[in-house]
């Protein structure tokens, strides 16, 4: 195959797109990104459950699930389990009827006044039978932390 020489034109248009990439590699070696890495999370809701049986009796390392709720039941509990606690929190359970109208606001409770690290620490508000037993349908009870939203759980009551 005979050698064919090209015009000095035409060599720069055949290398003019890896001279283009050359030069975009080049430019972004040059520039650096600053990525901040968030702390781990504080206060993460490990479960929540709505259940009929007295809390204190758990173990609270087992994982918790609801369990069905009917009207005659004497009591209810709206037990949290919240991981990775780093400093004091006071929270505050919101019951609210199957006509979303508030029947019950917890007194406040403070969790933590240490402020040391908890790996998890369950807590539980109570709803007694007056407020449930003539009001079937689906209830939902919201638990706040420091007055903002930590969870909600809607169940039914049978």
């Amino acid at each position: 195959m005979p050698f064919t020489q090209r015009a000095p034109g035409q060599a720069l248009a055949h290398c003019r797109p890896l001279l283009v990439a050359a030069l975009l590699f080049a430019l972004l070696g040059c520039f650096s990104f600053r990525v901040t890495v968030p702390l781990d999370p504080e206060c993460v809701v490990g479960a929540m459950a709505i259940i009929r049986s007295e809390p204190g009796e758990r173990n609270f390392a087992e994982p918790i699930a609801d369990e069905p709720i009917a009207a005659t039941d004497a009591s209810i509990y709206s037990l949290i389990k919240v991981l990775q606690v780093r400093k004091p929190l006071t929270l505050q359970w919101l019951w609210y009827s199957p006509e979303n109208r508030l029947v019950r606001r917890s007194p406040a409770v403070e969790i933590n006044a240490k402020g040391r690290y908890l790996a998890y620490f369950a807590a539980w508000d109570k709803l007694a039978n007056s407020f449930y037993a003539e009001n079937k349908g689906g209830w939902t009870v919201v638990v706040t932390a420091g007055g903002s939203f930590l969870a909600r759980k809607e169940f039914t009551v049978n």
